[in-house]
């Protein structure tokens, strides 16, 4: 897709700007997450499970790699259905840097390799990918506004290969700031559509969603909820809810 083609060569156009820069501060950022979710949904409108399941990530993160503001992160990420014990992963290598900030409001770009290993997806699915990701930030009337792209390009699948990219647009708004501990009310809408991913053609999903965020220190508690409606005959219309707990630690 020229989508995941652009953003790799704002990558390493992003790489090259930072050669000749001089030496930065590198930091190192760590975060643990576990929790639970109804079920595990995938951006191409399926659920899978009867639910709830576990899910729970490690993200490790390189501040300052190659230049200001970037990051170099990996990150494993697991669901298991808890009813059936049936365990699914992913896990990547990514690269995040700012290509524009503004004003007016700020642009980043993230790419990088991922392996997904998710039995319970038809056949079985043992994946090979290119993601991709464009994030557009800025404040309106003091409130943050986002837009964001995700896309995923499978290189190698046991399933049909292909490409989905889904759309969000989110705010988020204070709603308790007080001695250090913050409350946040993240909502917006979604919308997915695939080229050939596993098979999948067309329109897939809209959701629209919301999370309250309970920051902490190094802590945050996310409760959120999202309702779906199918934009094909053979997707339904759903809700998924989850509970996650995260951890950040600083070097």
């Amino acid at each position: 897709m020229f989508g995941n083609r652009l953003i790799l060569l704002l990558l390493l156009g992003s790489l090259a700007a930072g050669q000749n820069a001089p030496p930065l501060a590198r930091t190192w950022t760590a975060s643990l997450t576990g929790g639970l979710a109804s079920t595990f949904q995938m951006s191409l409108g399926g659920t899978f499970g009867d639910g709830p399941a576990f899910q729970n990530r490690l993200t490790v993160n390189l501040n300052n790699a190659f230049r200001a503001g970037d990051s170099f992160s990996a990150f494993g990420w697991s669901t298991t259905d808890l009813p059936t014990s049936a365990p699914n992963w992913q896990a990547g290598l990514l690269y995040k840097a700012p290509v524009l900030r503004r004003r007016a409001g700020s642009i980043t770009i993230t790419g990088g390799l991922q392996r997904w290993v998710l039995p319970v997806i038809k056949t079985g699915a043992k994946d090979w990918l290119f993601s991709g990701n464009l994030t557009y930030a800025k404040k309106v009337k003091r409130v943050p506004v986002f837009v964001t792209g995700d896309s995923w390009s499978l290189l190698q699948s046991t399933l049909p290969t292909g490409t989905v990219i889904c759309t969000q647009v989110y705010t988020e708004h204070p709603l308790v700031t007080r001695d250090g501990l913050r409350l946040l009310l993240r909502q917006g809408p979604a919308y997915s559509r695939s080229w050939g991913f596993y098979g999948a053609e067309g329109n897939r999903a809209f959701r629209y969603g919301g999370a309250l965020l309970l920051q902490r220190k190094a802590a945050m508690l996310e409760a959120g909820f999202r309702q779906q409606a199918g934009l094909q005959d053979k997707i339904p219309d759903n809700h998924y809810w989850y509970i996650l707990l995260t951890r950040q630690l600083t070097r």
